[in-house]
C-alpha cells in the first residue's frame, strides 16, 4: 500500500500544480502596467504646477518567481525638495503591489488593492475533525490604487489629486 499511496499523493499534487500554474511573465507586465498608470495619473494632477518637474530613473526589483526586472521610479523635485516613489512590488501581502512615496519628512505606502476595500482583509479558515470549511478564493475585476495608513490600524484612502496632494505636501514637510 505504501508505494501506492506515494503514487496517489504525487498524482494529487501534479494535478494541483497544473491547475495553479500562474504566469509570471503576464503577472508582471500587469504590474508595470499599473506602475505606468499610476505614474501617469500623478503627472495629470501636477501639470499646473510649472514649478514641479518629474523625472524617472530605473531601479532593479527582484522577486521570488518573477526574479529581476527593471522599473522606474518617479522623481518630483519642488524647488529644492525631492520626493521618490520607488515600487516595491507585486507580490505584496494583502495586495497587487505597493509603491513608496517618500520625502524628508514623511513616506507613505501607495498599495493596489480591490477597488471596494477599505483596508485589509484577513480570512480565517476553521477545520473541526475531518470536516473543514474552505474558503472560495476571489479575484477582483478592478483595482485601484490608495494611501495606506500605518499600522496597527490600517485603513486604505481612495488615491485622487487631493489626497495624493496631501500625502506630498506632509512628506516635504510643507
Amino acid at each position: 500500500m505504501g508505494k501506492q499511496d506515494l503514487q496517489a499523493f504525487i498524482n494529487t499534487k501534479k494535478q494541483i500544480v497544473e491547475k495553479v500554474t500562474t504566469d509570471w511573465n503576464q503577472v508582471k507586465k500587469e504590474w508595470l502596467k499599473k506602475l505606468d498608470e499610476l505614474y501617469k495619473s500623478i503627472e495629470d494632477w501636477l501639470k499646473d504646477f510649472d514649478t514641479i518637474k518629474i523625472h524617472y530613473s530605473d531601479i532593479e526589483l527582484n522577486e521570488e518567481n518573477i526574479g529581476i526586472y527593471s522599473a522606474k521610479k518617479m522623481i518630483i523635485s519642488i524647488s529644492d525638495e525631492q520626493v521618490s516613489l520607488e515600487p516595491i512590488g507585486t507580490l505584496i501581502i494583502g495586495a497587487k503591489g505597493r509603491v513608496d512615496m517618500s520625502g524628508k519628512n514623511g513616506k507613505f505606502r501607495i498599495v493596489l488593492v480591490p477597488k471596494d476595500s477599505k483596508g485589509p482583509s484577513i480570512k480565517v479558515s476553521i477545520s473541526v475533525g475531518d470536516k473543514k470549511e474552505e474558503d472560495k478564493l476571489t479575484i477582483p475585476k478592478e483595482w485601484s490604487w490608495k494611501l495606506s495608513t500605518q499600522p496597527p490600524v490600517i485603513k486604505y484612502i481612495e488615491l485622487d489629486s487631493d489626497s495624493f496632494s496631501d500625502a506630498l505636501l506632509e512628506s516635504i514637510g510643507g
